[in-house]
């Protein structure tokens, strides 16, 4: 479970930022939060105008989980792709932060560290087994390391395999310290960032055909799809390897394109799954009903994204992940939005406690009758400095009967494009 995400010279995030799922002392709508002493909650939506830093954010976090996947392939000398503030003078030089504290098996892990695009300039773990953190490592000034007394011996071997411009926590992963084994797990896995559903729903419907669960999904993915009122009645789904399928001239020379330059690319990519997917439609017309299939490129593409969402969703409930989404209310009509939503606040759905995290401009959540004022927040950028600043509604105090929509829309919390008069 995250409570709390910090990043610091990042894009337009100039200035330091803390994102918090800690929910405040209102008690309003507590059946949206997490039961147990750390109340935390389920979800967070964040508002903003176009180029206000609602997607930055997300990369912010995703940023974390590449530097780490790609931190033990770098080469002596090669660039860290941290994307740093520009609007200043000397940006190059300027450190980036970032800290994640989240909870894993009972334990609570503060994890962060500052780096330019040449090297990592510090770096620390801190775990609390109990009200007081222990430290794990600190590093400062990109190679001088503290070490938890215990493991010291251990960890001295390790540094000498780590690099100025890679992560130690991937050093130590490689090398099998358990101790950072959880870290890794959590950033790499339990953390799921979407940007775009036509290129990551098949990572988990892979998973899903993998593992034998495909009728178990079935059961999942037709109840959520006719819960949003899709009219889809059952899926036939036909699976081959890229291999031995039919492609297009296009795709075939890009797949040959790449096997010059990586064969082991092209050829895990020529031994993937392509699916074809087919869905039923019982359609009645006075006392008979027959059944219809479509091809579901022939569906709309509302009805396609959800059907795209469905595996991502089944993973997340089903691992307690966090899911974070950029635009999530792409292609879909606002009320199949809140139900997105409604289904992480539904703890007979959400069993596991997983959290949303997603930006959006679909005004329609902006209701107190369904999140409480500290799941709402905004991004507004500074129109004279290009800086942007991420805040919550709660910190305005907003009455709880007031109608939050039309004041954000007039303007009262900021974080709306103001369009001149022409």
């Amino acid at each position: 479970m995250l409570v709390d995400f910090t990043f610091k010279n990042f894009k337009s995030f100039a200035d330091e930022c803390t994102f918090t799922m800690q929910a405040e002392t209102d008690k309003n709508h507590e059946d949206n939060l997490i039961a147990g002493p750390q109340r935390l909650s389920k979800t967070r939506v964040i508002y903003g105008a176009n180029a206000a830093g609602k997607t930055s954010f997300v990369e912010a976090i995703n940023f974390v989980k590449m530097f780490l996947v790609n931190s033990n392939n770098m080469m002596t000398n090669q660039k860290i792709q941290v994307n740093p503030y520009k609007f200043r003078d000397n940006f190059i030089q300027e450190p980036s932060f970032f800290s994640l504290t989240f909870i894993k098996e009972g334990l609570r892990y503060c994890y962060d560290f500052s780096c330019t695009r040449d090297k990592v300039l510090s770096e620390r773990l801190n775990v609390y087994y109990s009200a007081k953190p222990t430290n794990i490592f600190t590093r400062t000034n990109t190679n001088e390391y503290k070490f938890l007394a215990e493991d010291a011996k251990l960890l001295d071997e390790l540094k000498i395999k780590n690099a100025e411009n890679k992560l130690f926590l991937a050093t130590a992963d490689t090398w099998n310290y358990a101790k950072v084994k959880p870290v890794v797990d959590y950033i790499l896995n339990d953390i799921v960032v979407s940007f775009n559903l036509e290129t990551m729903w098949k990572l988990y419907f892979d998973e899903i055909n993998a593992s034998g669960e495909m009728e178990e999904y079935r059961k999942f993915c037709l109840e959520f799809l006719n819960n949003a009122d899709l009219s889809i009645d059952d899926f036939d789904v036909q699976s081959q390897k890229i291999k031995d399928a039919k492609l297009d001239p296009l795709t075939e020379s890009i797949l040959s394109f790449m096997e010059k330059d990586n064969p082991n690319v092209s050829e895990h990519l020529r031994n993937s799954n392509v699916y074809n997917f087919t869905v039923s439609h019982k359609i009645t017309s006075g006392q008979d009903s027959k059944i219809y299939k479509l091809n579901l490129q022939e569906e709309s593409l509302g009805t396609i994204n959800m059907f795209q969402f469905a595996p991502i969703l089944y993973y997340v409930f089903k691992k307690n992940r966090v899911l974070v989404v950029d635009e999530i209310d792409k292609s879909l009509h606002p009320l199949l939005v809140k139900y997105l939503y409604s289904l992480f606040l539904n703890s007979d759905i959400n069993k596991c406690n997983s959290q949303l995290i997603a930006n959006t401009h679909d005004t329609n959540l902006l209701d107190l009758d369904f999140f409480r004022r500290d799941e709402i927040w905004f991004t507004e950028r500074d129109f004279d400095t290009g800086t942007t600043t991420l805040f919550p509604l709660s910190d305005f105090s907003p009455r709880t009967n007031e109608n939050i929509e039309r004041s954000y829309l007039l303007g009262r919390f900021g974080a709306i494009p103001f369009i001149k008069e022409v």
